[in-house]
């Protein structure tokens, strides 16, 4: 397997996560005003835009990272920890996409769909922050040699 298509994986997941932080700084207006009364203006398309595709790149990425360790190095639990903590990022991923698009398709005050949108966000970026980590080991370990 080229060495280039393992480099696919980190380059994708690294966008991803800087297109999810730019979405949850677009989003920091609306928590403002739903949460501490204040007046702001609220990015709403452009919000959806980098949370949408954010998403989409972070779920591509996760299967194709498993697919390039399973085909080369004979299954995931090769990268450990960076594998498992993986695993936890996918139901916040995939929870942050539909209540995101449930929000988007009908638009109207909600009280909690939106609080549980942005738990389930932050939590996502908070796993992709120590992903950063566990990847640069692997990274280390499997590609720099």
């Amino acid at each position: 397997m080229p060495k280039l298509l393992f480099w696919i994986h980190p380059i994708i997941q690294l966008v991803a996560t800087a297109m999810a932080a730019y979405a949850l700084w677009l989003a920091w207006p609306r928590v403002l005003r739903n949460h501490w009364g204040q007046r702001t203006t609220f990015a709403w398309n452009e919000h959806v835009r980098w949370g949408k595709w954010a998403h989409i790149l972070w779920m591509a990425g996760t299967v194709i990272g498993v697919a390039v360790v399973a085909r080369s190095w004979g299954g995931s639990g090769a990268t450990g920890n960076h594998y498992w903590i993986g695993q936890l990022i996918m139901p916040c991923i995939a929870g942050g996409y539909i209540t995101g698009v449930m929000m988007d398709r009908e638009k109207k005050p909600r009280r909690y769909l939106p609080l549980v949108h942005g738990v389930v966000n932050l939590l996502a970026l908070a796993i992709a922050a120590v992903q950063v980590v566990t990847g640069s080991q692997v990274v280390r370990e499997f590609l720099l040699p």
